[in-house]
């Protein structure tokens, strides 16, 4: 079944628009310290009680752009909801509120087993899930060049599109772990998982510039599109080697590469916590430090390194042509700017995960029956700064049946959202949870107003 070049392109292109779509905890949960799932934020930090799960022991949600859902639709004039590509939406408003790039990242996480063995002062535990990350990055010149094409009281128009980026990832994660108690006031703990790489893809560019003139556009185009994965999904090219779409092969299951999964790795969690006095504790972890090895037999790659010109494209959309028509023909424009070529010397290489640092302090009253904490969480991606969050946290703790938290962001708030978690444990059945940043602030068409962040977490397990 072959998938043509322009849906392959009209699909990056729709989870751009697609509001707020790497892995991620909620950090309500942080501080919850008889959730049996806290201890993947911080391996130092383990339940009072062994635990058992299956399936639904864990299930983890994470959204996070630059533009809030508010900013994608609006209310139109006679009060439907339409998209800031409307024939009357404010294009130029939409514009002037972008940076130079915007960020857009998801990630969802299944944990499919988990055990965890109480031994005194010991802890230790074996978990395996499957984890999907994605990330993109699209230029502001991107939106204006598709949303207003070029200006015509220009004499020549440069959009500057290289910061374009694309990357998916779909991994398995099965871990071994560790927590003791060394002396009175400190706790380590350690996770040491194995990856095995399911699928990647990424798109990236050295450069990619069009300078549009009255008589021709001059683009230059410098970059690649790299999948790693099962060998039934290819790339098709046209009689010019250019790449024009995606098929599915099933009639061959032969060959070195179907011998052994498309990647594997390795990563570690370690975490550490103080209680200095009897009211006061610290903790401080940095999880998913990893990375995954593709094999060369599972590579495909296209790349572009061109200079061409060309008479220049009908770019801006949502006029009056209908919704299909549009994605067909942004996907043969974006197509027709990239011009991806067969590249058959693929090699082997290595992704890394999204590494975070938390740092967390809590102080508790009333026996700590109600506590007070902050985290700071900084994630790092590609060897960049993905986000920072600092999120104060009010918990309460009146027995073993019951733990909650309230939680505000800091950074990602803006006084319009708020965090909460629950853990409820009936005899041997444990309940959590949580979720961060849910909007207080809507639209009269129900839409959440400054929320660009959502993170959804829960799970079922047995504790005993």
């Amino acid at each position: 079944m072959k998938t043509t070049g322009r849906i392959l392109f009209f699909m990056v292109l729709l989870i751009a628009l697609t509001p707020e779509l790497r892995a991620q905890k909620v950090n309500s949960l942080y501080f919850l310290e008889r959730s049996p799932m806290h201890t993947r934020m911080n391996p130092a930090m383990a339940p009072k009680k062994s635990c058992l799960g299956f399936g639904l022991g864990n299930i983890a949600l994470s959204l996070r752009s630059d533009m809030a859902l508010s900013d994608l639709v609006i209310p139109g004039r006679n009060g439907e909801l339409i998209t800031f590509m409307h024939p009357d939406a404010n294009k130029t408003k939409f514009l002037s509120g972008l940076g130079k790039i915007s960020d857009f990242s998801g990630s969802v996480n299944v944990e499919l087993f988990n055990l965890g063995i109480r031994l005194k002062h010991f802890y230790i535990s074996v978990h395996s899930g499957i984890y999907a990350d994605m990330g993109l990055g699209i230029p502001k010149d991107f939106f204006s060049l598709f949303m207003l094409g070029m200006d015509a009281t220009q004499a020549s128009t440069r959009f500057d599109l290289t910061a374009l980026n694309f990357e998916a990832l779909l991994y398995t994660k099965n871990g071994l772990g560790f927590t003791t108690g060394i002396g009175e006031i400190f706790n380590v703990g350690a996770n040491v998982n194995h990856l095995v790489g399911i699928g990647n893809m990424k798109l990236g560019f050295d450069e990619l510039s069009i300078r549009a003139g009255d008589q021709q556009w001059d683009v230059v185009s410098k970059g690649y599109l790299r999948y790693a994965g099962p060998q039934q999904l290819l790339f098709t090219y046209s009689e010019d080697n250019y790449l024009d779409g995606i098929s599915t092969d099933f009639s061959s299951l032969d060959g070195p590469g179907n011998l052994f999964p498309p990647g594997g790795g390795l990563s570690i969690d370690l975490g550490l916590t103080a209680k200095p006095l009897p009211f006061l504790n610290l903790s401080a972890s940095i999880t998913d430090l990893g990375f995954i090895r593709w094999s060369k037999y599972h590579v495909q790659q296209a790349v572009s390194n061109e200079t061409f010109s060309f008479e220049g494209m009908d770019l801006a959309f949502g006029e009056e042509s209908q919704d299909e028509e549009e994605g067909n023909g942004i996907g043969d424009q974006l197509q027709e700017l990239i011009r991806l070529s067969k590249d058959v010397s693929t090699e082997a290489f290595v992704s890394g995960l999204t590494t975070k640092l938390n740092i967390g302090g809590e102080v508790g009253i009333l026996n700590d029956r109600i506590s007070f904490g902050l985290l700071s969480q900084t994630a790092i991606a590609r060897s960049r700064l993905l986000y920072q969050d600092f999120m104060l946290s009010a918990n309460f703790k009146p027995g073993s049946m019951l733990q909650a938290a309230l939680t505000y962001s800091l950074l990602h708030g803006k006084m319009s959202s708020f965090g909460t978690a629950v853990n409820l444990k009936l005899l041997y059945v444990n309940f959590f949870l949580a979720a961060d940043y849910i909007p207080l602030i809507y639209t009269p068409q129900m839409i959440p107003v400054n929320n660009s962040h959502f993170n959804l977490q829960t799970g079922i397990n047995l504790m005993f």
